[in-house]
């Protein structure tokens, strides 16, 4: 299901926020899926060449090392495509000796973010090396 304005939004300050503080720590290579920066390559897994995403975001930390980044909104914390994403991800970052994070909203509704990915996550076999929140 395609989200709704409010949450592109939503979901695009999000990818700003981390591209301006990755661009704050000195990170390099910073590529972001929002206007005005470069998009990020396609990325696959060896195993299923045919499955390919564009992450949210990557760039290289200050010791040199690859970081994927995909945000969600609580609209699309638990659904089948994050599921793919994720997984998708979660093994470049490894083939790649890479990092895998995601940024989300602090709250969705009156629960806390962190705690229903964590439920998606754990559920789906999933390891989030990172998982950012917009501070209050």
């Amino acid at each position: 299901m395609p989200r709704t304005a409010s949450e592109v939004a939503e979901h695009d300050q999000l990818v700003l926020m981390m591209a301006m503080f990755f661009q704050k720590r000195g990170y390099s290579d910073i590529r972001a899926d929002i206007p005005g920066w470069t998009t990020p390559s396609e990325v696959h897994w060896q195993n299923q060449p045919d499955q390919r995403y564009y992450p949210d975001l990557t760039c290289r930390d200050n010791a040199g090392v690859f970081v994927v980044l995909e945000a969600e909104s609580c609209a699309t914390l638990g659904d089948e495509h994050t599921h793919e994403q994720f997984r998708i991800f979660r093994a470049y970052a490894d083939t790649n000796g890479g990092r895998f994070e995601t940024v989300i909203p602090s709250k969705c509704g009156d629960q806390d973010a962190r705690t229903l990915l964590a439920s998606h996550t754990q559920r789906w076999g999933i390891k989030v090396d990172n998982v950012w929140t917009p501070s209050a």
